[in-house]
């Protein structure tokens, strides 16, 4: 029976410093809120908690003002940058032969960059110029893509066009996977 109050009592050791890990890194994150919070004069925990509720729903409302916005001004490319909530793919043929206007829309993740690399490395593209903005956990890509010599059809365009989606739809499809 020793044997299982020693097992007893390393579980509770380990119960207690899992625990002490855990308020550690609450309290980080409440001290985080404290200084990123804008006029924060209760400074308990549920006070702040309840501060950081509202500004982000005053945050959501303000987004979803820009976002309404943004389709009524389709012109203005600067409302091209701010995420929408689904996920979303448009190509866009420019002036100049062999380039590509894309705007992808889609959840952020660590491999993103990584996987667009990759993607357009497949179809034998460039990109020229990029812009990029996350919010929420939402991420938008503009990208001026040339296309390669042998591309420059619908052909090609629609290989941009799949490769591109595969980009998109990664993240729901294979949530842990890092590796186009």
């Amino acid at each position: 029976m020793e044997g299982g109050n020693m097992n007893m009592a390393e579980a509770k050791a380990s119960h207690k410093e899992a625990e002490r890990r855990r308020r550690n890194r609450i309290n980080g994150h409440i001290a985080t809120l404290k200084s990123i919070l804008p006029n924060t004069i209760k400074t308990d925990k549920a006070s702040l908690l309840g501060e950081a509720v509202r500004r982000v729903k005053e945050l959501n409302k303000a987004a979803q003002e820009l976002s309404s916005s943004s389709s009524s001004s389709s012109s203005n490319e600067e409302l091209d940058l701010f995420p929408s909530e689904t996920d979303e793919l448009k190509l866009f043929p420019c002036d100049d032969p062999g380039l590509v206007k894309a705007t992808l829309c889609c959840e952020d993740r660590p491999e993103i960059l990584m996987d667009l690399v990759q993607a357009l490395k497949s179809v034998e593209a460039k990109v020229v110029r990029a812009e990029m903005s996350t919010v929420g956990g939402r991420t938008v890509s503009v990208l001026w893509i040339r296309l390669g010599v042998h591309n420059q059809t619908e052909v090609g365009l629609a290989m941009l066009r799949r490769a591109l989606k595969l980009v998109i739809d990664k993240s729901t499809m294979f949530p842990d996977q890092s590796n186009f």
